[in-house]
């Protein structure tokens, strides 16, 4: 439930809110066979140089080939010149056998011998789970409700999601969810470590990842921006800037490592007014008052859900472009210093708002921040209809046709909605993520079974085969 509570009273201005990587190396290749022996030197001469010794079998991330054994009676016998895949073995010295190189390469040539044939190139590791995404149009969804089932349900729902069409999952994360503002204090679900045990089964299923950076301890929307607990003591826009780097870059190196590398990265969630803004009560609430905005800010405007209308006056200063901009930056910063290769994503809650969407792409372009995919919020009634989203992605995608687009969020109108971005202009439209949809499945134990609504999935992938 994504703040629901907030939309009965900014229905109108506010939306709910909330890379693969490359395949393991196969496993090590045999032990190569021992070469033959020489043939004896003659009349107490040097012997002729012993025959080649046999390279190294082609190991699929190569073992060590052994090299070839001496000719008898003459000078030893050289090993296999190295076959391609690995690096070079050490030079069999004297009568034993020279060692092969790692990757599948041949010994290299043994002491004094003549040279031996050229081994046989390494074979190619076999490709692990979660190679490289081929697909230009995404179908996806955002199933972070269904952390708290058990591995076997998860893995379960996600081949059911993969034979109707679905080929991307979106995550959220929290900074701490057991913080005093927290989203789930008992169990910690939503945080880092949760999505990376999350995240790894989709990547294993061979499905995207977009994980969804909430830069909060809960949810983080148009009308909330709760600053997480433990940066409420910095004083500066540089210290918070830097809490957001190494937060970030920590939850990427975390994410890789645990076999859950994200394809995309969204930088905020629905950060319309800017990003970590509100200091929040227990309940994740914006407290009331001066007393709910935090000193130093990136907020474009002063609001929150808890007041409703305009702050009270006294409040502190809204830190505009110049701060939000570096914490947006600090964000991106914090990805690309792990992984380049990442998607970087900007998301909003003005699917049906062209003027507002244009101006903050602007105005994050004026302050360099370097964003890949722009994202909208795309709710039936409070963010239009499909037409008004037709209308707007199709605008912003003429005014800035070197972006991606994408619906983060959306619910109804299924087919209306892919449409809208799968028909814009050069696959501009990357894709869209359903929200949390309970609709379209229901689960019994570990098993999920498709209801009336997934054939319109059926059908979209019919229909966006070519690009899918």
């Amino acid at each position: 439930m994504k703040g629901a509570c907030y939309l009965l009273l900014t229905a109108c201005l506010w939306g709910c809110g909330g890379s693969n990587t490359a395949g393991s190396g196969g496993s090590g290749g045999g032990i190569g066979s021992t070469g033959s022996g020489g043939t004896p030197g003659s009349g107490g001469t040097p012997g002729s140089g012993g025959a080649p010794g046999s390279g190294g079998a082609p190991g699929s991330g190569g073992a060590p080939g052994s090299g070839g054994a001496p000719g008898s009676g003459g000078t030893p016998g050289s090993g296999g010149t190295p076959g391609s895949g690995g690096t070079s073995g050490a030079a069999g010295g004297g009568a034993g056998p020279g060692s092969g190189g790692a990757g599948g390469r041949g010994g290299t040539a043994g002491a004094k011998g003549a040279a031996g044939t050229a081994g046989a190139a390494g074979s190619t590791g076999a490709a692990g789970t979660g190679g490289p995404l081929t697909a230009s149009f995404y179908i996806g969804a955002d199933i972070s409700d269904q952390e708290t089932q058990a591995t076997a349900a998860r893995a379960n729902l996600l081949t059911l999601m993969k034979a109707h069409g679905f080929n991307y999952v979106r995550l959220r994360t929290f900074v701490d969810p057991k913080a005093a503002d927290g989203y789930d204090k008992t169990n910690g679900y939503d945080d880092i470590a949760h999505t990376v045990a999350f995240g790894k089964q989709v990547k294993d299923a061979g499905m995207g990842l977009l994980v969804d950076f909430h830069y909060s301890d809960n949810w983080a929307d148009p009308g909330k921006q709760c600053v997480p607990v433990a940066w409420q003591s910095l004083t500066t826009i540089a210290s918070l800037a830097s809490a957001v780097h190494d937060y970030t870059s920590a939850s990427i190196t975390a994410l890789i490592a645990g076999g859950a590398r994200p394809d995309m990265v969204q930088i905020g969630n629905e950060e319309t007014p800017g990003i970590l803004i509100h200091l929040c009560d227990s309940s994740g609430l914006p407290k009331a008052g001066i007393a709910g905005y935090n000193a130093v800010n990136g907020a474009l405007y002063l609001y929150s859900s808890t007041d409703g209308g305009a702050p009270p006056a006294g409040g502190p200063a809204a830190g505009g472009w110049t701060n939000l901009g570096t914490l947006l930056n600090a964000a991106a910063k914090g990805v690309k210093d792990v992984d380049s290769g990442i998607l970087i994503a900007l998301h909003l809650d003005r699917g049906n708002d062209l003027a507002s969407s244009k101006s903050y792409i602007q105005n994050a372009n004026s302050k360099g921040v370097p964003f890949d995919v722009f994202g909208e919020s795309c709710y039936a009634g409070t963010q239009g209809q499909p037409s008004d989203w037709q209308t707007t992605f199709s605008a912003l995608a003429t005014s800035f046709p070197s972006l991606k687009f994408m619906i983060a969020e959306y619910s109804t109108d299924q087919r209306a909605a892919n449409d809208v971005l799968f028909n814009l202009a050069d696959q501009q439209g990357l894709g869209t993520f359903n929200w949390q949809p309970s609709d379209l499945w229901t689960r019994s134990g570990s098993t999920y079974t498709a209801q009336t609504d997934m054939t319109i999935y059926d059908q979209m992938a019919v229909a966006y085969a070519a690009r899918l």
